[in-house]
């Protein structure tokens, strides 16, 4: 053998051994696959199925404890609607407390996001104009998710752990937050707020939540963008005393 020839097969073994100990593989001269990174793929798809399927049951607890309540919906058809199998959700979730947990989270996470992407808006104005683009927010995220308002129907009436959760987790700390710019701007009493208070989550939210009803009964839409800007401007007017 020539030394050339064998000076390039000691090259080659260096680089076959280099590779190995860097985590590669390579053949020849052709493309090399890092070992990590197909550990990573081997290790990534377990977990992106885990997070579907988290994903997917949150969102069937979304839908169905606000159409149906807590006690009307059943463990399998959480896990029918989501299109799992069997026992799936105590696997992830544990029960079906917690998958509620979750799926209540979710929806009043979005009404917290799209809120804090305004913000910035929010800083530009105080007053009643703050609180004019409250109303409004309110009135426009209410005829895109009306299930936010479906939910509190269900768990609003009676005392339940379910009902201190959310109150505990979302509802107190904006509506003090809310209760202290209504008290500023409107100069109302502690007591005066509460009823402002409900008139404002009423009005705001009804009329899409009762969506159906509203069709039926006088045969338009509420949730057309014409009929979502006059409702919002109608409490506004009426809520702030602005005309």
């Amino acid at each position: 053998m020539a030394v050339n020839t064998i000076n390039e097969a000691k090259a080659e073994f260096s680089s076959y051994i280099l590779s190995l100990r860097e985590g590669t593989f390579g053949v020849g001269m052709s493309g090399t696959v890092k070992v990590d990174e197909q550990d990573t793929k081997r290790r990534r798809r377990p977990q992106e199925r885990t997070e579907l399927t988290r994903t997917r049951l949150i969102k069937a607890g979304q839908q169905l404890f606000p159409e149906r309540g807590f006690d009307a919906v059943s463990v399998r058809d959480l896990e029918a609607t989501a299109g799992v199998k069997r026992n799936v959700l105590a696997y992830h979730f544990g029960d079906k407390e917690h998958l509620w947990m979750a799926s209540t989270d979710a929806i009043f996470g979005e009404m917290k996001t799209e809120f804090e992407q305004r913000l910035a808006i929010m800083k530009e104005v105080s007053g009643q104009d703050a609180l004019a683009f409250i109303v409004r927010f309110y009135v426009y995220f209410h005829a895109r998710n009306p299930r936010l308002s479906r939910l509190m129907s269900q768990e609003a009436t009676l005392e339940s752990w379910r009902l201190s959760y959310l109150i505990d987790r979302h509802i107190r700390p904006s509506t003090q937050q809310m209760e202290k710019l209504v008290q500023e701007t409107e100069g109302l009493s502690r007591e005066a707020f509460v009823h402002w208070y409900y008139i404002m989550i009423s009005s705001t939210s009804t009329i899409f939540s009762f969506a159906a009803e509203c069709e039926a009964l006088f045969g338009v839409d509420p949730c057309k963008d014409d009929m979502v800007e006059r409702h919002a401007e109608m409490l506004v007017s009426m809520l702030l005393n602005k005309r």
